[in-house]
């Protein structure tokens, strides 16, 4: 990083840092890079809330509204709570994107129960980002360093990030690279690892867990996620963690009944914008929280439409579903195998004999009939150990909203 970079007033301190680096191949000798790295002050940082609040006025009451019609279409049905996989199994997919883990919704699906045609580490990653979202989210834990080291640890675990400390914070430095290679050139460089990281993470917890009547809890929320980022604790999943927490957030904060709005798609879709909004934030403040917070309002706002439209795409489907059911003269043990593929919609004849409590045989017999009703296709080819996929809920999980 370059000092110059960094304008007068900007939050927080430059301090020396040095890497040791292996430019010329690893079996060279490391050489040596001394550069800077950034140190954000604590938050809430000084300046005027109450323009602020004016300045995105509007923005911020387009976001609460939205919000407030996806509470509202949630607590309309009963099963709500059944349907949010489906959700957070589309933001696993676009969140491990962002990072370049790519994934289909179908391999996603499988790797979730434990089933798989082909697994491949990028579908086991990306479930882990459902199991550690779920943990963030049913945790009576406060946000704390010990809820996010949980989270980070089920995010790494039998992955290709399990030699990145799964749990535990850095031990040493890192930094975002530049145009070109090494530390001298990066982009950002964090702090470094010790007690002064350990110190802002500290820091981090009291604000958040702390109410202040002139900052609105989407602010909170939005420079929350900018320090946390910046801080950058963990050596790998910073990003995944970051964004699962903004999730878990909005719901600790009662701004949603149900973790269903994620960041994303949008950050997917403004990923320059993104990086650099937070990069200018800490080279300049001011101004640049600002143009910070109107981004994610944005991001928020749009992002809860997309929610409102994907639930009642699921809410259609199950209605449907029932409405076949019912049709056809399917016995009434069928209807909630059919609600439960919401939550899992990958099924075998086993998964059937365990809810159904069934034998084998009328097992087979309900999955032929889900079958031929077009709720499952059956995707392995195979006589035995087969597995059916309910594709047009897993459709769900990929396909683009029209509205937006």
């Amino acid at each position: 990083m370059n000092e110059v970079d960094f304008k007068k007033g900007f939050p927080g301190k430059l301090v020396p840092t040095v890497f040791n680096e292996y430019l010329a191949g690893p079996t060279e000798k490391p050489t040596q890079a001394k550069t800077l790295a950034f140190v954000p002050d604590p938050l809430p940082p000084k300046i005027d809330w109450q323009a602020l609040q004016l300045e995105h006025f509007d923005a911020y009451s387009e976001t609460i509204l939205a919000l407030g019609k996806i509470n509202g279409l949630h607590k309309r049905i009963g099963n709500a709570a059944g349907m949010l996989r489906t959700l957070w199994m589309r933001e696993a997919k676009l969140s491990s994107e962002v990072e370049n883990i790519h994934t289909t919704a179908e391999e996603l699906v499988l790797a979730g129960v434990g089933r798989s045609l082909n697994p491949r580490d990028s579908s086991l990653e990306s479930w882990n980002y459902v199991r550690a979202l779920e943990h963030g989210i049913h945790s009576d834990l406060p946000w704390s360093s010990r809820l996010i080291r949980e989270m980070h640890d089920m995010l790494l675990q039998s992955v290709r990030g399990k030699t990145h400390r799964p749990g535990q914070f850095r031990d040493k430095g890192v930094y975002l690279s530049g145009p070109q290679m090494g530390a001298r050139h990066a982009r950002f460089v964090p702090m470094p690892p010790g007690d002064a990281l350990l110190n802002a993470i500290h820091d981090l917890e009291v604000f958040v867990n702390n109410t202040y009547e002139n900052i609105p809890s989407l602010f909170a929320v939005a420079i929350t996620h900018y320090q946390f980022e910046t801080i950058h604790p963990f050596s790998d999943g910073n990003g995944r963690i970051g964004r699962v927490l903004i999730s878990r957030s909005l719901v600790k904060e009662k701004l949603l009944e149900h973790p269903v709005v994620y960041m994303s798609a949008y950050i997917n879709e403004h990923r320059k914008q993104y990086t650099d909004l937070l990069l200018k934030i800490s080279q300049q403040g001011g101004q640049a929280w600002s143009d910070w917070i109107g981004f994610f309002l944005e991001a928020i706002r749009t992002q809860a439409l997309d929610a409102i439209w994907r639930s009642e795409e699921l809410i259609n489907l199950q209605v449907r579903f029932h409405d076949l059911l019912k049709s056809d003269g399917a016995p009434p043990r069928l209807f909630p195998v059919v609600d439960s593929l919401f939550a899992s919609p990958a099924i075998n004849v086993a998964d059937l004999i365990k809810q159904t409590l069934t034998t084998k045989t009328t097992a087979g017999k309900d999955i032929d009939r889900l079958a031929r009703l077009g709720i499952v296709r059956e995707i392995t080819g195979r006589e035995r150990e087969r597995d059916w996929l309910a594709q047009e809920i897993v459709d769900v999980i990929s396909k683009e909203s029209p509205q937006l």
